[in-house]
């Protein structure tokens, strides 16, 4: 039994990394999709809607979603998917093809736990409406932009019709559906920047008499309730082809037999989704409290230029960070649930070393070429003032920091217990106080803007990184095996050299030529010659890592070796 569990762990890692190809495409789809929609809508509707948009309005998405369904999903990985075949119970008794099925005993554990997160959302939509709109009540078009209390109404009937995916959402991940998926939000995204773009039009076109577009930021809102709406029928239209029974089904609570042979599992559900829920708040103040300091202490123009810095800095992130952040909590939860044997140690420590390094890798380049060539970039699109230029410059600084911190997270998240995850809230809660006093210092006080805010993330983002390899290091000397090692992460120095080369070269043209030259030639050629740089750093890279390059091949392609767990 020991030994099958260990090689339904393998093979759950070839699974995760190789569907990470999926949502890798699809986060570039994303933000090229969300790139080219940005620059069109800021344009049409002016900073100053479009900050209120992507900071106020998304904070309160992002906190209804993030505060209702994160701590769920996470409780739900630790679920054993042994019995995930989707086979109805009637149909393993034998009962005629004809009769109705139901979900198995495993799929519906997890329904049943995917449900809450739709209840929790309906209680807390009513109390952040109650909030955001006695707060406007007064006032009820801040900032001059009309239309503020319905564009909130929106956002809040759109996180509601979102939070109706959970279900079909948690059985899609326990079979490691991550192409579905990628379909699925593909989609979404798509109706999301149709609908964005042809409000806008309509709104220009209708009421062209002089002034602002009156649709500026309900634009942003019907776009919003687009995507829930395209991203809960694509859920249900693609599921109801895997599943062997009616996606109704996935709506309805049905209590199970306790599952005696693990019974940890349906006991410990509970406390662990509540133990991840004070997670998750935590994350949210963490991830969301740069948008929480800028409703406090910016102007709208100012969270215009953080909200531009963010959608075009986090192209890298959301293209390769979290897909590999996914896949990497994916493997890591089943090797925990396979029970922490010496081979699922010894195998997650060369997952680690391997995207530690991958990493690495990809943190040097956005270094190198970010910082350097992204003014020039921007100034296709007329965005590149000076503090969008200062604030993506230091997202480019804090790109690495973010990939080391997802996987590592992965990690402490997949097998910490729940003591331990207490003691990490614990921690966490100073980082965020930190993180929250710099936060306010750096905009407040000092005056640095947007940058100074990404300083601050810089920060927490350190002291977060700093606390995983502390507990990693501990969690494998309790064990005695061999860590993750640091050697084993840093990229080869020749790849190193080649990135210092490069950036000296473009910092010498620059000097000649201005960071930004004024002429259309000039910026293109300015591109062209990072263009060439970027291919030589990248054949330097392709020469002298090949081991790497094989194990992230393998990584992808084949089970990892397993020691025979006996």
């Amino acid at each position: 039994m020991g030994q099958a569990r260990a090689g339904g762990g393998a093979a759950g890692a070839p699974d995760a990394f190789s569907g990470a190809q999926y949502l890798m495409g699809l986060q570039a789809f994303v933000r090229l999709a969300s790139f080219a929609t940005n620059a069109v809508a800021v344009g049409i509707a002016g900073r100053r809607a479009f900050g209120i948009a992507s900071v106020r309005l998304e904070l309160l998405l992002s906190t209804l979603l993030f505060l209702s369904r994160e701590g769920m999903r996470n409780a739900i990985l630790r679920l054993q998917t042994a019995d995930r075949g989707g086979g109805g119970d009637d149909q393993a008794q034998g009962a005629a093809p004809a009769a109705p099925r139901r979900p198995s005993t495993q799929d519906q554990r997890v329904i049943n736990a995917a449900l809450i997160p739709i209840a929790a959302g309906c209680v807390l939509a009513g109390c952040l409406y109650a909030a955001g709109v006695g707060r406007s009540s007064s006032e009820p078009d801040p900032d001059g932009v009309p239309h503020h209390r319905l564009s909130l109404v929106l956002y809040i009937v759109a996180a509601l019709v979102e939070l109706c995916v959970e279900p079909l959402f948690a059985l899609s991940r326990t079979r490691v559906l991550f192409k579905l998926q990628a379909r699925c939000e593909g989609i979404a995204v798509s109706c999301r920047c149709a609908v964005v773009i042809a409000t806008l039009l309509v709104g220009q076109v209708a009421f062209d008499g002089g002034g602002a577009n009156p649709l500026r930021l309900v634009a942003f809102a019907v776009g919003q309730l687009a995507y829930a709406a395209a991203i809960l029928m694509a859920f249900a239209w693609f599921m109801s082809r895997e599943l062997c029974y009616p996606v109704r089904r996935c709506y309805v609570p049905r209590a199970v037999p306790r599952d005696r042979a693990q019974p940890r599992d349906g006991d410990a559900i509970g406390g662990l989704a509540a133990t991840f829920v004070g997670q998750s708040l935590l994350k949210h103040l963490l991830t969301q409290g740069d948008s929480i300091v800028l409703t406090r202490f910016a102007a709208t123009d100012e969270m215009g230029v953080f909200a531009l810095v963010s959608n075009y800095g986090s192209i890298p992130a959301r293209i390769v960070f979290l897909p590999l952040e996914e896949a990497s909590r994916a493997v890591f939860s089943r090797m925990a649930a396979a029970g922490s044997a010496q081979g699922d140690a010894q195998n997650a420590a060369r997952i680690m070393e391997t995207l530690g390094r991958l990493q690495l890798l990809l943190g040097a380049l956005v270094v190198v070429f970010g910082p350097l060539y992204a003014p020039v970039l921007l100034s296709f699109i007329r965005q590149n003032d000076s503090a969008v230029c200062r604030a993506l410059a230091a997202y480019c600084l804090y790109l690495p920091l973010m990939g080391l911190n997802g996987f590592l997270e992965a990690f402490v998240h997949s097998v910490a217990s729940k003591r331990q995850l207490v003691r990490a809230n614990a921690w966490m809660a100073a980082f965020t106080a930190a993180y929250m006093a710099a936060a306010a210092l750096a905009l407040g006080w000092l005056g640095l803007g947007s940058a100074g805010i990404i300083a601050a993330n810089m920060l927490n983002m350190a002291l977060r990184v700093a606390y995983c390899a502390s507990f990693i290091s501990s969690w494998y000397a309790q064990r005695q095996v061999a860590g993750p090692r640091v050697a084993a992460m840093l990229p080869h120095p020749a790849a190193v050299g080649a990135c210092l080369a490069a950036g000296a070269i473009t910092v010498v043209s620059a000097w000649f030529s201005g960071p930004v030259p004024h002429s259309a030639q000039g910026r293109l050629a300015m591109l062209a010659l990072g263009a060439a740089l970027g291919a030589a750093v990248l054949a330097a890279i392709w020469r002298c890592e090949q081991p790497f390059i094989q194990s992230v091949r393998a990584l992808r392609s084949s089970p990892p070796h397993h020691a025979k767990a006996e």
